[in-house]
């Protein structure tokens, strides 16, 4: 079935999701940042509750609401937290920093083009991570050049690295990071677009849903299937089942179960295969049920959950000696 150690299957797995849960908070950031102040004048007091979300789609950060109603402080204190902390395990600068940590270990694994471009990325946002001051125009430079960079690593593992097991972690961590991201993010923000506003608060109603994509990579491709009609079930349709959509949580589901099953080939169906048979049969039969339910963002925590019991088993079955 598998040639590789478990400890090197762990690591290149975990290599994917921190990577991508780097760049996925660095987008937020950025995105918060933008709703923050286009709904200012509009709403000072919402500018400054909307950093909230952060601490719901990223649960465990350890960070509590800063006091205060100044939005430039508190979007300080966000992103200050959410970008350079090194006790926060969610952070840029952290998740930069394991998967260097993870690359180290298995170096044998990478190829040296994505390894220095790694390595590159996390001294450069260490640097800003050591100083002794850094304002806000430098934040912003730092998660810009974060995002290009992690791109960049991606595009080398894509060109360098060899079609193998090595190949299929790093892809089954990428996108259950992602899966479960995009759900959250459902659960939080639903209770919100699915409640249609006074005609009065549309300009802020409809920047929201327009961050919310844009949140996800989404709001272009979006645009390209639905135009400008930001219908919230259309909406909350495209993030979970539409295909053109590469943060969909069904794609998502759909490229991990092809990962597993290239690894299970010709070997009996495991319990992480199983789990995830059945969540990807739910997704793809019941699509109208689940759109349809009573509480959307209930159904999305229940999926979110199921994701990571399919983690767990992914754990158990492949990286425990």
């Amino acid at each position: 079935m598998m040639g590789m150690l478990a400890r090197g299957a762990e690591n290149i797995y975990w290599l994917g999701r921190y990577l991508e849960r780097a760049e996925g908070v660095a987008r937020m950031l950025q995105i918060l940042e933008q709703i923050s102040l286009e709904i200012r004048g509009l709403d000072p007091e919402l500018s400054n509750r909307i950093w909230d979300d952060l601490l719901h789609i990223y649960p465990g950060s350890g960070m509590g609401a800063p006091e205060g109603n100044d939005p430039d402080q508190t979007a300080d204190a966000f992103i200050r937290e959410f970008l350079l902390s090194s006790s926060n395990t969610l952070s840029v600068a952290y998740s930069i920093r394991s998967a260097r940590e993870n690359a180290r270990v298995i170096r044998e694994y990478l190829t040296r083009e994505a390894f220095v471009l790694l390595n590159e990325c996390h001294i450069r946002l260490d640097a800003f991570t050591q100083a002794s001051e850094i304002n806000r125009m430098q934040m912003r430079d730092a998660l810009s050049f974060t995002r290009q960079e992690v791109f960049g690593i991606w595009g080398a593992i894509q060109q360098t690295f060899s079609r193998d097991e090595g190949l299929r972690f790093l892809d089954m961590g990428t996108v259950i990071e992602r899966a479960y991201r995009t759900l959250l993010l459902l659960r939080v923000k639903l209770p919100f677009i699915l409640n249609t506003p006074a005609q009065s608060d549309l300009p802020i109603y409809y920047a929201r849903i327009r961050a919310m994509l844009k949140a996800v990579a989404s709001l272009e491709n979006y645009r390209r299937s639905h135009g400008a009609d930001l219908d919230p079930m259309q909406v909350s349709r495209f993030l979970l089942f539409d295909q053109r959509a590469p943060h969909a949580v069904q794609v998502c589901l759909r490229m991990l179960k092809r990962q597993i099953d290239e690894l299970e080939y010709g070997s009996p169906m495991t319990h992480p295969s199983k789990l995830l048979g059945k969540l990807a049969a739910r997704m793809e039969f019941e699509e109208q049920e689940i759109l349809a339910s009573s509480s959307l963002e209930t159904t999305c925590s229940e999926i979110a959950e199921q994701v990571i019991e399919i983690h767990e088993a992914i754990s158990r079955l492949y990286f425990t000696v």
